[in-house]
């Protein structure tokens, strides 16, 4: 494999602002992708969409990914240790196909109330063909990756929102682009696929998706020491949001927030922008008050009756990541709020995005996960379980059975989806602890071979190659010989 090609300080820059980038592949010729069109073409023909089985059918798909130029974006932006997630889809864009409805995309068919500012997921999208504006290109809304609410779900509400999902029609950009293209796009941005108004030409885009292992501890890009103070004032209402990730993303160890300089005057100002009518406007307030740690009207909105008002008061708090009182404030009221699912999920999931700095809610997330009904307040706790480093065996010890008593959690006659969508993101977190959860082979084992959801499965099948003993070892590969597989791909390729 060559070497990865790492972005610039800039082209990452230009990501968090805009929530996507244009890639041209350096090590594939046109040949190989007039290849891939026919055998596309030749399965949609005889066998229908393959749906995720699509890297199997087609391995050599494999080689987009490891071009240096896509595979060094995506170390760029995920992390080292990024993974492919199990599913994926060819999308074929026909003669006559009519636009889709602007929207954000689901996680794998689940639904994610709270998603990720902090880069996590990532999708490729991978174009064969010529693409051109008659041909149905993907259209998206650059700018809209931290927009709140998905406007498809929400498009028969009156909402507060304002995204740019309801105007600025000016900036929507349709990929219009030459074969081999690959546009990376923040996982949440908003987008749609569009019309094919040609009489016999077919448009093929391959969609992959791809999430962080690992919580930054350094830049994993082609940095520049020189450019790390960085105040993002070019990303406009977006900037406090840049800044953070940005930070976030340098491992948190070049700015303290405790630098951000502000009047009383703007305090007073940001507090009063908290009830804008422009959701833009409103999440540059909150966030500018999180990283000024002026978090507790925050923390009351967190218990608003208005979702979009919990859901940016939560994302804004992750950036008080390094203000203990903040931490200790809402780990009282996530004990007291335990059973009521509102605020005890947004409380849940701010602690999965500070990571390290929330190592002292452990033991609070674990007792939760054990005392409350709700699958979604269950389901961000374990996705906190994987993204705090754990320090000691100790904490490895009850975290891996916390997390494996999730697994073995399952009714196969009634396995509802926030159920299922728990189990997987348990996996997930099993995957991303890795070589420490080596006392969950066998739960992993049984989930790998028994579990209905193939999501889950592929999580499982992930973590037993993190793991990475013998034992983990000796069962991915004794799975592989019965699962269609072929070389190149990862494990997770065979969902």
């Amino acid at each position: 494999m060559n070497t990865p090609l790492l972005l610039t300080d800039n082209q990452v820059k230009e990501f968090l602002i805009n929530g996507y980038l244009v890639l041209h592949p350096t090590s594939l010729d046109e040949k190989f992708h007039s290849t891939i069109f026919n055998q596309v073409s030749s399965i949609f023909e005889k066998e229908g969409n393959p749906g995720n089985n699509i890297l199997p059918r087609i391995p050599e798909l494999q080689n987009v990914f490891d071009d240096p130029v896509v595979s060094g974006a995506l170390e760029s932006l995920l992390g080292t240790n990024y993974t492919m997630q199990p599913h994926r889809h060819a999308h074929l864009t026909k003669p006559g196909t009519q636009d889709q409805l602007w929207h954000k995309d689901s996680y794998f068919g689940y639904r994610k109330e709270l998603r990720h500012h902090q880069l996590r997921y990532i999708m490729a999208m991978y174009y064969p063909q010529d693409t051109t504006l008659e041909m149905g290109p993907t259209a998206i809304k650059p700018k809209s990756q931290y927009d709140v609410l998905d406007p498809k779900v929400h498009r028969n509400e009156k909402t507060l929102e304002n995204s740019n999902a309801k105007n600025d029609d000016q900036n929507d950009l349709y990929m219009i682009c030459q074969a081999g293209t690959v546009v990376l796009i923040h996982y949440d941005i908003v987008h749609k696929g569009t019309a094919n108004r040609t009489k016999d030409s077919y448009r093929f885009m391959f969609k992959f998706q791809f999430n962080r292992l690992e919580e930054p501890t350094k830049p994993t890009w082609n940095h520049d020491p020189s450019n790390a103070m960085y105040d993002a004032t070019d990303a406009g209402l977006s900037q406090p949001i840049v800044k953070h990730i940005w930070n976030w993303m340098m491992g948190g160890s070049i700015i303290t927030y405790q630098e951000q300089l502000f009047t009383e005057q703007d305090i007073d100002n940001w507090t009063s922008q908290l009830n804008d009518k422009n959701g833009k406007i409103r999440l540059n307030a909150a966030y500018n008050l999180a990283l000024c740690n002026q978090y507790n009207s925050l923390i009351k909105r967190l218990s608003n009756n208005k979702e979009i008002f919990r859901l940016e008061a939560a994302y804004a708090l992750t950036a008080c990541r390094y203000n203990k009182n903040a931490i200790d404030e809402l780990k009282i009221l996530l004990k007291n709020q335990k059973r009521n699912e509102c605020p005890a999920s947004c409380i849940a999931f701010i602690f999965s995005e500070m990571g390290s700095m929330a190592i002292d809610t452990l033991p609070l997330l674990i007792h939760v996960i054990e005392n409350t009904d709700s699958w979604l307040v269950k389901r961000y706790c374990c996705e906190a379980l994987g993204t705090i480093p754990l320090n000691n065996s100790q904490d490895v010890n009850v975290v891996v059975q916390c997390l494996t008593n999730i697994l073995i959690d399952r009714d196969q006659e009634i396995d509802s989806k926030d159920a299922s969508h728990t189990r997987l993101t348990a996996a997930l977190s099993l995957a991303k602890i890795g070589p420490n959860a080596n006392e969950a082979i066998p739960i992993l084992k049984d989930s790998l071979y028994q579990d209905q959801n193939r999501y889950v499965s592929g999580n499982a099948l992930l973590a037993l190659e993190r793991i990475g003993t013998n034992e983990a070892l000796k069962i991915v590969l004794s799975y592989l010989k019965i699962s269609r597989w072929c070389p190149k791909t990862t494990a997770s390729s065979l969902f």
